[in-house]
């Protein structure tokens, strides 16, 4: 922990004397070319098979996660914007995939049972990709990997903070 904070303290002139970003270093840009790569692909799989996008299926999984879901409980377990979110709504919708109701507290997204054989395909495709993906890695690796990830996306809010005490609002 004493190691983490002193990341977080660091000014950052520390860095005044690396010369580039070595992209095979950077594990913000080693994530992000995996996250694009997976993304693309799964993207073009769902829409060929399934006739949905990837924020469709994210949407619709979630809602069999947690149950019923307002829009803005969306956004924040998978971290999209209420467009994105409100977009991708409004196609389940549209495809009798998913039900809005008017509750006491707002309006809450449910899954149809028509939408039951198309989560479990999304499960199918999702698990058995994932399962390549993770070829070679043993039961511990998985965990540790599950972990890493776990913390780096908990560690954001601490990267947005750094951000606006160093770069932003600077005269």
């Amino acid at each position: 922990m004493e190691q983490m904070k002193k990341a977080f303290d660091r000014p950052p002139s520390d860095y005044d004397r690396e010369a580039y970003l070595q992209k095979d270093q950077f594990v913000p840009h080693l994530l992000t070319v995996a996250n694009n790569g997976y993304a693309w692909h799964a993207s073009r799989l769902y829409l060929d098979v399934l006739g949905m996008g990837v924020n469709e299926t994210r949407v619709l999984s979630i809602l069999y996660e947690f149950g019923e879901l307002q829009a803005f409980e969306i956004c924040d377990i998978l971290s999209m914007n209420k467009a994105t979110v409100s977009q991708s709504l409004k196609k389940l919708e549209k495809n009798r995939l998913l039900k809005i109701e008017s509750g006491r507290h707002g309006r809450y997204a449910k899954p149809t049972p028509e939408s039951l054989p198309v989560h479990r395909q999304i499960v199918r495709m999702a698990r058995s990709r994932e399962e390549v993906l993770l070829d070679g890695f043993s039961p511990e690796e998985r965990d540790k990997f599950r972990d890493f990830l776990t913390r780096f996306a908990e560690n954001l809010p601490k990267a947005v903070e750094y951000t606006a005490r160093h770069f932003q609002n600077q005269e």
